[in-house]
């Protein structure tokens, strides 16, 4: 430490021969000694030049020392002489400023190839876009999730799927948003999911993109599951009661009694099983909605009328008053008569003062939200988990298929039908149409 230390001095030492050479001058200047005077300011001058050069020499150097990390090239390094002590001091101080905005240059690659590292490694779509759709960064699983080469900007999605481009372009943070993209394999169910940042005074948005056809795969598979399991329980118990009465009638030829009650009991089984097969027919075979425009709350008071409620109180509260749907009037007013019934039902199972309440709205995306209320009690969490899946009833005298086929209205108008809400206090079945 004392070898770089001393050197110091002598700049040190060179401004005190400054100010000593100055204060000569002067003196000698007011005592009349003007030859004297004449040669401090000489000498003085020298000492100032020789520290202007110093100085003029460090601020050249900074800035190459600047120059150079905004080109970013650290291969520069200052002679340190030791011939010349206060330039190899300053040389040495420079060179450490070089070592350190080196190393921080290191520390931050390092961290951005982690980064990169984390991206790659992610299992779902990476993208950082700038709000004027340009792409910074990506990784490769959005790439394949794309089916594109490169992408450098949102708009050369658009030859691909016009509707991804604008999704990814109007996507806001903390908004999912689904989107098909027909591809030379198929149809891929993308989810994208929006989250925002700052960075380098830019906004910008993270957009993950992640292939949900196995999940939706999967949950298909699980509800044809339910569904074969239902429909082999229902057929079964059909043809149970046919086997046994048809085994009893073969050993029975003689008693024409006996063989009236077995051929009612056969023909009472079949028809159940008709009816069964034509509830079916229904769910399936659901036909595509013929759209026209109409007032909501129009429709709301008609299907009103149309359900006995009893001596629950009924609300529709439709807001704005004036709210316009496009959709198949006739199949929305099944929905609303199969909700509106169970909420009855519900209501009046529990007994004492109930309600209905009816509301929609208009959500900031401008879909149009509408909730189904009722204070008829929870609903049974086994009974909720399958409360969409065709023919599940717990009801003596249902067919199990209102729901399901209401679910597939809502579906073929591009909504969503869920259970919102399950309670003692209040059940709510939530429908959002495009």
């Amino acid at each position: 430490m004392k070898k770089r230390g001393m050197p110091l001095s002598k700049p040190l030492f060179t401004v005190i021969l400054l100010v000593t050479a100055a204060v000569s001058a002067g003196w000698s200047a007011a005592l009349g000694h003007y030859r004297l005077c004449a040669l401090c300011a000489i000498v003085a001058l020298l000492f100032a030049v020789k520290l202007i050069n110093v100085y003029r020499g460090i601020v050249r150097k900074l800035d190459f020392i600047f120059t150079a990390v905004r080109n970013n090239d650290f291969s520069y390094r200052f002679v340190e002489n030791p011939k010349r002590a206060g330039y190899s001091v300053i040389n040495h101080s420079l060179n450490r400023i070089k070592e350190v905005l080196d190393e921080t240059k290191l520390k931050a690659a390092e961290k951005e190839k982690y980064f990169e590292t984390i991206m790659e490694c992610a299992n779902v779509g990476i993208m950082v876009v700038l709000e004027n759709g340009t792409v910074m960064k990506h990784n490769s699983k959005a790439i394949s999730l794309l089916g594109v080469p490169m992408l450098s900007h949102i708009d050369r999605l658009r030859p691909l799927s016009a509707q991804l481009a604008d999704t990814m372009l109007s996507i806001l943070p903390m908004e999912q948003k689904s989107v098909s993209l027909a591809t030379e394999t198929g149809n891929v169910n993308l989810l994208l999911t929006c989250s925002a940042m700052t960075y380098d005074g830019r906004n910008l948005r993270v957009i993950s993109i992640e292939d949900i056809n196995r999940e939706l795969d999967t949950q298909e598979g699980l509800a044809w599951e339910k569904l074969t399991r239902i429909l082999t329980h229902e057929i079964m118990n059909s043809l149970a009661p046919v086997t046994s009465i048809s085994n009893t009638l073969l050993h029975a030829k003689e008693n024409p009694e006996v063989l009236q009650q077995g051929l009612e009991t056969i023909h009472a089984t079949s028809d159940r099983l008709m009816q069964f097969v034509d509830s079916f027919r229904e769910v399936t075979r659901i036909p595509p909605p013929k759209k026209t425009a109409f007032h909501l709350a129009s429709l709301l008071n008609d299907t009103r009328a149309l359900v006995d409620f009893g001596n629950v109180s009924v609300s529709i509260d439709v807001t704005p008053q004036d709210t316009m749907i496009y959709a198949d009037r006739v199949q929305l007013q099944q929905v609303f008569v199969n909700l509106l019934k169970n909420a009855a039902e519900a209501c009046s199972l529990r007994g004492g003062v109930q309600w209905i309440e009816v509301r929609s709205r208009i959500a900031p995306d401008e879909k149009v939200c509408i909730e189904v209320s009722n204070s008829g009690g929870a609903i049974p969490a086994d009974v909720a988990e399958n409360i969409f899946t065709p023919f599940f009833t717990t009801k003596h005298d249902g067919s199990g298929i209102g729901l399901a086929v209401s679910k597939q209205i809502i579906r073929l108008h591009g909504g969503t039908l869920r259970l919102a809400h399950n309670n003692d206090e209040k059940v709510t079945f939530l429908i959002v149409l495009e």
